[in-house]
C-alpha cells in the first residue's frame, strides 16, 4: 500500500508535454478566432491536395512539380512582384501622410510605412495566401494531367455537334475565321490568350500587396482556388481535347502564332505522358471542357464588382470579350465550354466568400428572413 507522501507526490506528477500540448491548443484556438480565414483557405489547399496524392496513388503515378518550376524559380516572380506592390502601397501612403502635413523625408517615410504595415503577422499572412494558391495550382495541374490515364472518354463528337447545333449547323470557329480573317487578328488574339497565365500572378500579387485588409485579399486567393478545383471536377466530369485536338482540319490555315506552339507541345508532352508516365516528371494535360480562362477572368470580374472597382469591372470586362473569341478562334474550347467557364467563375467568387467567411450563409438566411419579417409589417402598416 502506497504512503499518503508517495500518493500526493503521484497525483502532483504531470506528463512532461502537458503543458506544451495545453499551449498548442490555447494557440490554435486563438488563431482560430483571429484569423478563421487562414484555417478555412489552408484546410482548402491541403483537402485538395491530399485528394491529388490519393487520385496519384491510385493509378501509381506520383505527383510532380509542373515544368520542375512551379515551386522553385517561378516562385520568385510573383514574390518580388508583391514586395514591389507593397512598396508602392507604402510610397502612396506615404504621400498621403505628408499631405496631411509631415515633413519627414518621403523615402524615410516610405520605409518606415512599410515596415510598419508589413511587420510579421501581415507577411505571414501574405505568405500562407500565396502559397495556398501555388499548392492548390499544384494539384490542379496533377490532377488535370490524371484525367487522361482514368478511363478516359472523350467527348468530343457530342460537343462538335451541340456546337452546331448552337451556330445553326456552321463550326464556331470557321465562322470567326472567315469574319476576323487568319492574318493579324490571329497574332493579336495569341497575345490576348497567352496573357492570361501572367496575369493570375500580377493579380493575386496586388491582392495580397494592395488590399487594406488581409482577409479580404483571402476572398481573392480563395475564389481563384475554386477555380482551379471546380475546373478539375469539370474536368473529370466531361473529358474532353477540344476542337484543335479532335477536328484539327479546322485550324490548319491558322499561322503558327504562340498559341499554335502551345498546342503542338500539349500534344506531345500528352503523348509523352502516355508512352512513360512513371519514368519522367511529365505533367501533361489537355482539357476541354470548362474554360478555365473564361472562368478566371469572369471570377475576377466579380471580385472587382465585390471589391467596388468600377474601373477594373470594365476593363476586365472588355478583356473578357477577346478572351471569349479567342478560345473558340483557336479550338481550344467549345462554345459549352464558355459557357460553363463563366457559371464556374462566377460560383467560385460566391465559394471564395464563403470560405472566408464561414459565416456568411447565415447572414444570407438572417438578411433574407429580415426582408421578408419587413414586407410582411408593411402589409400590416
Amino acid at each position: 500500500m502506497a504512503s499518503p507522501a508517495n500518493t500526493e507526490g503521484t497525483i502532483a506528477t504531470a506528463p512532461p508535454t502537458s503543458g506544451r500540448v495545453q499551449r498548442s491548443r490555447v494557440a490554435l484556438t486563438r488563431l482560430g478566432s483571429t484569423y478563421p480565414y487562414v484555417i478555412t483557405t489552408v484546410g482548402l489547399t491541403i483537402v485538395f491536395l491530399i485528394t491529388c496524392y490519393v487520385v496519384g496513388g491510385q493509378i501509381g503515378i506520383p505527383v510532380r512539380d509542373p515544368e520542375g518550376t512551379l515551386l522553385g524559380r517561378r516562385m520568385i516572380s510573383p514574390i518580388l512582384l508583391m514586395f514591389l506592390f507593397a512598396m508602392l502601397d507604402s510610397a502612396y501612403r506615404a504621400a498621403r501622410i505628408r499631405r496631411r502635413g509631415s515633413r519627414e523625408p518621403l523615402l524615410r517615410l516610405t520605409w518606415r510605412t512599410f515596415v510598419d504595415r508589413w511587420w510579421w503577422k501581415r507577411l505571414v499572412l501574405a505568405t500562407l495566401g500565396f502559397l495556398s494558391f501555388a499548392f492548390t495550382y499544384l494539384a490542379y495541374r496533377n490532377l488535370k494531367s490524371f484525367v487522361s490515364l482514368i478511363n478516359y472518354r472523350s467527348y468530343d463528337q457530342e460537343m462538335l455537334a451541340i456546337d452546331k447545333w448552337m451556330s445553326f449547323g456552321h463550326d464556331p470557329a470557321q465562322v470567326l475565321h472567315d469574319a476576323l480573317g487568319t492574318g493579324f487578328m490571329a497574332y493579336l488574339l495569341s497575345w490576348v490568350y497567352l496573357s492570361y497565365i501572367p496575369l493570375i500572378a500580377v493579380f493575386v500579387s496586388a491582392s495580397l500587396a494592395f488590399m487594406e485588409r488581409m482577409r479580404e485579399a483571402y476572398v481573392y486567393v480563395a475564389s481563384m482556388m475554386w477555380c482551379w478545383i471546380l475546373g478539375t471536377i469539370s474536368y473529370y466530369a466531361i473529358p474532353t481535347l477540344g476542337p484543335f485536338a479532335s477536328r484539327p482540319s479546322l485550324f490548319a490555315n491558322l499561322p503558327a502564332t504562340n498559341v499554335e506552339k502551345l498546342q503542338r507541345s500539349l500534344e506531345n508532352t500528352r503523348l509523352e505522358l502516355h508512352s512513360d508516365n512513371i519514368g519522367r516528371d511529365i505533367v501533361g494535360g489537355i482539357a476541354g471542357f470548362a474554360s478555365l480562362h473564361i472562368g478566371v477572368v469572369v471570377a475576377i470580374l466579380f471580385l472587382m464588382r465585390y471589391y467596388r472597382k468600377p474601373a477594373l469591372v470594365w476593363a476586365t470586362a472588355v478583356f473578357l470579350v477577346p478572351t471569349a473569341i479567342s478560345t473558340i478562334y483557336f479550338g481550344w474550347h467549345f462554345l459549352l465550354d464558355d459557357l460553363a467557364g463563366f457559371f464556374i467563375g462566377w460560383v467560385s467568387v460566391l465559394l471564395g466568400r464563403a470560405t472566408v467567411y464561414p459565416r456568411l450563409l447565415l447572414v444570407w438566411k438572417r438578411g433574407g428572413q429580415a426582408h421578408t419579417r419587413s414586407k410582411a409589417s408593411t402589409a400590416r402598416v
